[in-house]
Formats: C-alpha cells, sequence, structure tokens
C-alpha cells in the first residue's frame, strides 16, 4: 500500500476519532444541564461558547494533520464518529452519569443539612434571644417614657 494512502486512511480515523472527541464533550455538557438546571439564555450561551471551542479545535486539527485543507472525507469521518458514538455510547453514558451526578448532589445536600442542623438551632436561639431583648429594652424605654 502506497504511504500516501497510509497517511490519509490514518487521518481519516483521526477525524472519526475527533468526531467522537466532540460528540463526548457534548454528552458532559448535557449532563451538566440535567444536574444544574440552566435559563434559555445560559443553554444558548453554552452552546455558542461550546461550537466556537469546537471550530477552533477542528481547525488546529485540520491544520496539523492535513496543512489546513479541508477534505470532505475528513467531514465524513467526523460525521461517522459523532454518529456511531451517538447510537452506541452516548444514551447510556449520558443516562448513567446523569443519574451518578443527581444522587450525588442529593447525597451532599442530606448531608450538608444534616451537618448544619447545630448551627441552625444556635441561629433560631439567638434570633429568639434577640427578640426577647428587643422586647425587654423597648418595654424598659416605653416605662422611663412615662
Amino acid at each position: 500500500m502506497s504511504q500516501s494512502i497510509v497517511v490519509e486512511a490514518l487521518f481519516a480515523l483521526k477525524c472519526m476519532g475527533m468526531g467522537v472527541v466532540i460528540t463526548g464533550a457534548y454528552d458532559l455538557l448535557r449532563i451538566w444541564r440535567k444536574c444544574v438546571r440552566h435559563s434559555r439564555f445560559m443553554v444558548s450561551f453554552e452552546d455558542f461558547f461550546f461550537w466556537v471551542i469546537c471550530a477552533i479545535f477542528i481547525f488546529s486539527v485540520l491544520y496539523r494533520e492535513n496543512n489546513g485543507v479541508l477534505r470532505w472525507y475528513c467531514v465524513a469521518g467526523a460525521l461517522l464518529g459523532m454518529l456511531v458514538y451517538g447510537k452506541l455510547i452516548s444514551p447510556y453514558f449520558v443516562g448513567i452519569m446523569s443519574t451518578i451526578c443527581k444522587k450525588t448532589i442529593y447525597l451532599v445536600g442530606r448531608l450538608l443539612r444534616i451537618l448544619m442542623k447545630p448551627f441552625r438551632w444556635l441561629f433560631c436561639w439567638i434570633r429568639r434571644a434577640r427578640k426577647k431583648l428587643c422586647k425587654f429594652f423597648t418595654k424598659r424605654k416605653k416605662a422611663e417614657n412615662k
């Protein structure tokens, strides 16, 4: 096999890998969105920022590997990598990781509630004491003014 064909085949495989990396990175963003609520503005901002970074990543791969020349088999390889990852791995990865993330957030929240219980009790006690002191001094001040 010719050396140039081997180089082009490796480049096609790298483009497929690039598609897998981009889709995997977007899955991380999807997991983040499932765990933490986002407004429409934040979703749009994150998507814009994500795709700008992806464009820079794609350009750097093309520049480094193929002297900046866009080849259609590169685009097809990236799309194939995205499609294969999206159909075989993505649904399971996003489902499992978002479940783990949600359960971790829930457990950390429960743990913090338990740990903060003595402090809540202390703050309630201080608030009650402050109210009693305020009542005492306002009654005393009214009694002095009479």
